[in-house]
C-alpha cells in the first residue's frame, strides 16, 4: 500500500502482428492523415484455431486466454505483446510475440521490468514486456484507452494498484489497457555500437518502441475484448504524460490512437549524440570500457547489475543526465516543440493537465526568507534570481516553502504545459483542452502536500484503496465521477464532458478548467508568472 504523504504520485485478431524494424518507423503501417481516424486493424491468420469458445476466452494474436472474471468485468492479465528482450534481442527494437499452443491464464500480472528502488535494491525481470486489459462483460465498440505509467522512465510498471482499471470498465463501460516497458538502462541507453548495429543507425529509444508495439497489440486485438480500435485514448502521468507528448510526432505512432491526455507531462530534449557521450558511465560502471567489444560485453551483464545503475543516485547524477527517450532524428526526429510548431504532429485532439503544488514532495526543506532566496539564486544564478524574486517574493505566499512550490512547478510544468498547448493548438484543427488539478486534502497530509504531483490520478481510476491513510469524502468522490466521465467521453468523442463548459485553448490564449471544489472553467492558469516565465525562455 502507498503513504498518501509519499504519493508519486466479436472481431477474432490474427496471429502474428507486424513487426517493428529498427528505429521504430514502419512503412508498410496505415496511416491517416491528421490521425483522427484509425485503421481497425486485419487479420493475418487465426491463431487458436480449436480452442473451443467459452467464458471469459478471448482469441488474441498471441492465442487463446482466459481471464478472470470479478463482478462484470473480466481482467486479463500479464499478457505478453512482445517476444522476451532478452540476450540478443537486449537494446533491439521490440519484436511481436508469436501463437501460443492452449489457452493461457491470464490471471496474474506479469513481472515488472528491472528497476532500483529507493532503499537501494532492485527487482524485476527483464522478461517483463505485457499488457493487461480491463473490461465489462457484454461490451461492444467501446472506447479503449491506454496507459503509460510514470516513474521517471526508471521505475513503475502498470500493474501498480494505482492503475487498476477495473473501475474505469465497470462504471464507464471503457476497455482499459495498462503496459509495462523497458526502464532505466535497459529501456533507453545509448551507445555508438548499438547505433552501429543498427539498420536506422540510431539507440536509446527502446523504451518508447515498447510502447509503440503495445498500442499495435491493442489496435490489433481490441476488437476481442469489445473494444473499438479506431477511439483509443494514450493517455500517461508525468514520465507517462512526456512519453505521450512523444507519441503525438513520432512517426511510428501515427494512426495508433485518436485522442491523447498528458497528465502532468512535457517534452524532452537531449540529443542521442549526447546520450552517448553522457552514459559512458553505465560502460565504465559494467566493467566494459576496456572490452573489444562494448556492446558484446555489455549484453552480458546481468539485467539487475544495469538497473542499479540508477542515473538519480548513481553515477549519471554527476553528469546531470537521467534515463529517457531521446531526439534521434528517426524515432524522434526532432525537439518536440519544434515539431510541432512546424504542424508535424499527428493532429489528435488533446488534452493537458498539471496539478496547483507539482513539486510540494522535491523541493528543499526552506524555512526562512534567507533560505527561499539562497534555494532560488543555487537554481537561476545571482543575475536572473534577482528578477524571479521580484515576481516570486516569500511576502506573496503564506510561507517561504509555499514560494518555492509556486515558482518551481511554474517553471516546471504550469508554464511549459501553456506553451505546448498553445503550439498545438495554433498548428491543428483538432481541439487542445487544459486542466488545472486543485484538490487537496482536508488533512494534516493536504496541508504539507497539496495538489502534489500524482495525486489526481486516483481520481482518475478511483483506486483511493491503493493509498493508505485516505478515506475520500463525498466531494472527493464526485470530483472523481467527473473527472472519470470527462477522460472516457475524451476517449470516445474527442470531445470532455464537465459539469461546466469546458472551454478549449484559445489562439494565444490560457483558458483551462479546474478541477477542484467546486469544478470551474479558468480564464487563465498563473497567467502574469507565466508570462514572467516565458520570458526568461530563449
Amino acid at each position: 500500500m502507498r503513504s498518501f504523504s509519499l504519493l508519486v504520485v466479436v472481431g477474432l485478431a490474427g496471429c502474428g502482428g507486424v513487426a517493428v524494424p529498427d528505429g521504430g518507423v514502419d512503412v508498410d503501417e496505415p496511416r491517416v492523415d491528421g490521425g483522427a481516424t484509425l485503421d481497425g486493424g486485419a487479420d493475418a491468420g487465426r491463431c487458436g484455431d480449436g480452442v473451443m469458445p467459452a467464458e471469459g476466452v478471448v482469441l488474441t494474436t498471441g492465442g487463446a486466454i482466459s481471464g478472470q472474471l470479478t463482478s462484470d468485468v473480466t481482467s486479463f492479465l500479464g499478457l505478453p505483446y512482445a517476444k522476451p528482450p532478452v540476450g540478443s534481442l537486449r537494446w533491439r527494437p521490440p519484436e511481436p510475440i508469436g501463437c501460443q499452443a492452449g489457452v493461457q491464464q491470464a490471471l496474474a500480472a506479469g513481472p515488472i521490468c528491472p528497476q532500483q528502488l529507493a532503499d537501494g535494491g532492485v527487482v524485476g525481470d527483464e522478461n517483463c514486456l505485457t499488457v493487461n486489459v480491463f473490461a465489462k462483460r457484454g461490451v461492444t465498440g467501446a472506447p479503449v484507452m491506454v496507459w503509460i505509467h510514470g516513474g521517471g522512465n526508471v521505475q513503475g510498471s502498470g500493474s501498480d494498484p494505482l492503475y487498476d482499471g477495473r473501475d474505469l470498465a465497470a462504471r464507464h463501460g471503457a476497455v482499459v489497457v495498462t503496459m509495462n516497458y523497458r526502464l532505466g538502462a535497459l529501456g533507453f541507453f545509448a551507445h555508438a555500437g548499438l547505433s552501429a548495429e543498427s539498420d536506422a543507425g540510431v539507440s536509446g529509444n527502446y523504451g518508447l518502441l515498447d510502447q509503440q508495439l503495445a498500442l499495435r497489440w491493442v489496435r490489433d486485438n481490441a476488437r476481442s475484448f469489445g473494444g473499438d480500435p479506431a477511439r483509443v485514448l494514450l493517455f500517461g502521468e508525468s514520465a507517462g504524460g512526456q512519453n505521450t507528448m512523444l507519441h503525438l510526432v513520432a512517426p511510428g505512432s501515427k494512426g495508433l490512437f485518436s485522442a491523447a491526455i498528458a497528465q502532468s507531462g512535457g517534452v524532452y530534449s537531449t540529443t542521442l549524440s549526447d546520450a552517448v557521450t553522457s552514459l559512458q558511465p553505465v560502460v565504465q560502471t559494467t566493467g566494459c570500457a576496456a572490452a573489444a567489444n562494448q556492446v558484446e560485453c555489455l549484453r552480458a551483464v546481468s539485467a539487475t547489475s544495469l538497473a542499479a545503475i540508477e542515473s538519480a543516485a548513481g553515477p549519471l547524477a554527476k553528469v546531470g543526465l537521467r534515463y529517457g527517450p531521446v531526439i534521434d532524428g528517426v524515432v524522434v526526429p526532432d525537439h518536440p516543440l519544434t515539431l510541432i510548431r512546424q504542424g508535424k504532429q499527428h493532429g489528435v485532439p488533446v488534452i493537458l493537465g498539471t496539478n496547483a503544488d507539482e513539486t510540494s514532495r522535491m523541493v528543499p526543506a526552506v524555512r526562512t526568507d534567507a533560505e527561499y532566496r539562497a534555494a532560488v539564486t543555487t537554481q537561476y544564478g545571482a543575475a536572473l534570481a534577482n528578477r524571479v524574486l521580484v515576481q516570486y517574493p516569500s511576502a506573496r505566499f503564506s510561507s517561504p516553502r509555499v514560494a518555492l512550490i509556486a515558482l518551481t512547478t511554474d517553471a516546471t510544468w504550469t508554464c511549459p504545459t501553456r506553451r505546448l498547448a498553445r503550439a498545438l493548438e495554433s498548428t491543428q484543427p483538432a481541439p487542445v483542452y487544459r486542466y488545472f488539478f486543485t484538490w487537496r486534502s482536508t488533512g494534516p497530509a493536504g496541508a504539507v502536500v497539496g495538489s502534489t504531483h500524482g495525486l489526481e490520478i486516483p481520481f482518475v481510476f478511483r483506486t483511493f484503496g491503493a493509498l493508505t491513510g485516505t478515506a475520500p469524502d463525498a466531494a472527493a468522490l464526485a470530483l472523481s465521477d467527473a473527472m472519470q466521465a470527462s477522460w472516457v467521453s475524451f476517449a470516445s468523442t474527442g470531445v470532455p464532458s464537465s459539469p461546466v463548459a469546458w472551454p478549449r485553448v484559445p489562439s494565444g490564449g490560457d483558458a483551462a478548467l479546474e478541477f477542484g471544489t467546486p469544478i470551474a472553467a479558468m480564464p487563465g492558469v498563473r497567467t502574469a508568472d507565466c508570462d514572467f516565465i516565458d520570458s526568461l525562455v530563449p
